[in-house]
């Protein structure tokens, strides 16, 4: 066989065998884009699962036109906050699961770098076991996430990937069904949704009681330096207004809480320390019409997104009087904090 001819054979048989594959991997992959690389939307990726969602998150600000007004800031619970809710600005939510104090200031200097200007606001959830430091932190620090997302080429190499593969077959899966039965998805513009039942919310209370019981035999590790992590958020953005709320919870879980006295004694220094760096913080502590229906939450962490949507009002309307809110200043700390422990069936 002529020499020529051999190896223009040997071209296409190999772009046949090899290429063809690789290159229907990269565009179903791309296609799909389960990393959150691009901006394009489909009917076959308007499900998306977040199972990353430190390195997603920090992927779409970097991919994205990143102009926002303010920014909203918390754990799981507040993924479930739809971000279009807010009417008066712009805001992206840069929530992320068991966000830990010490990873807080490093994603909101990142996204304030991104958007090119100061926030007008943000609004930062602060939940009481962040001060509590016998939780560890597993995870990357925040840099190696925004390292990963910024580094040259990330995206392009990322649809060679066999794991970039799998998310966006089981992407590809639910959005194909308009359905994932887990407790969160997102759709392509950073919104969360759920429809996951909670048909064993009473199961799993009796497990919350078991858990804590043995939790709270031990002491509560307050973190020596949480008053000096605020500060340092506090510091880091002298042109923006910060919003500080506590996370909302079902009635029974806070009260379980907040009536064993070591727990209650970290908790009053909690607040305490939130109020003189930040002067005011909204709390969501309350027994109300919202806490004490089970039917708004999932389990005894998570709340539906309707609820999120009273967030939000909530929180934009913070000179109205709110039933499930509460300013807490220097001037009504203390007398918050004797009124915040109620007596009611925790059983």
């Amino acid at each position: 066989m002529d020499p020529k001819k051999w190896l223009v054979k040997l071209f296409a048989t190999s772009f046949i065998v090899i290429g063809l594959p690789v290159f229907g991997i990269m565009g179903f992959n791309y296609y799909i884009d389960p990393l959150w690389n691009y901006t394009h939307a489909n009917d076959f990726n308007d499900y998306q699962l977040g199972f990353d969602e430190r390195q997603l998150k920090t992927n779409y600000i970097n991919n994205h036109d990143f102009n926002y007004d303010s920014l909203l800031i918390g754990t799981s619970r507040i993924t479930y906050l739809d971000e279009r809710a807010f009417t008066t600005e712009s805001v992206y939510n840069y929530s992320l699961s068991g966000l830990q104090i010490e990873e807080y200031l490093p994603y909101m200097k990142y996204a304030e770098k991104k958007n090119g200007k100061p926030f007008k606001k943000i609004f930062i959830e602060l939940y009481f076991d962040s001060a509590n430091t016998s939780k560890p932190n597993t995870l990357n620090p925040p840099q190696t996430y925004i390292e990963t997302s910024e580094a040259p080429f990330y995206a392009i190499k990322s649809l060679f990937s066999e794991s970039t593969m799998h998310y966006a077959r089981f992407n590809y899966d639910i959005s194909k069904a308009n359905h994932y039965d887990g407790a969160r998805s997102y759709m392509r513009n950073n919104i969360a949704q759920t429809t996951y039942p909670n048909d064993d919310m009473e199961q799993s209370w009796q497990e919350f009681k078991k858990n804590f019981k043995a939790e709270s035999a031990k002491p509560f590790m307050y973190d020596h330096d949480y008053r000096k992590k605020l500060q340092a958020i506090k510091e880091a953005f002298p042109n923006t207004e910060l919003v500080v709320f506590t996370e909302l919870m079902p009635a029974k879980r806070l009260q379980t809480i907040l009536h064993n006295d070591n727990r209650y004694e970290a908790y009053s220094r909690w607040m305490n320390e939130m109020v003189d760096v930040f002067g005011t913080v909204y709390s969501f502590h309350t027994v109300n019409e919202v806490t004490t229906n089970v039917d708004n939450f999932f389990d005894w962490l998570h709340y539906y997104p309707n609820v999120g949507y009273l967030i939000i009002k909530s929180l934009e309307n913070r000179e109205d009087q709110s039933t499930i809110m509460q300013a807490v200043n220097k001037g009504n700390l203390d007398e918050y904090l004797e009124n915040v422990v109620v007596d009611i069936d925790i059983e």
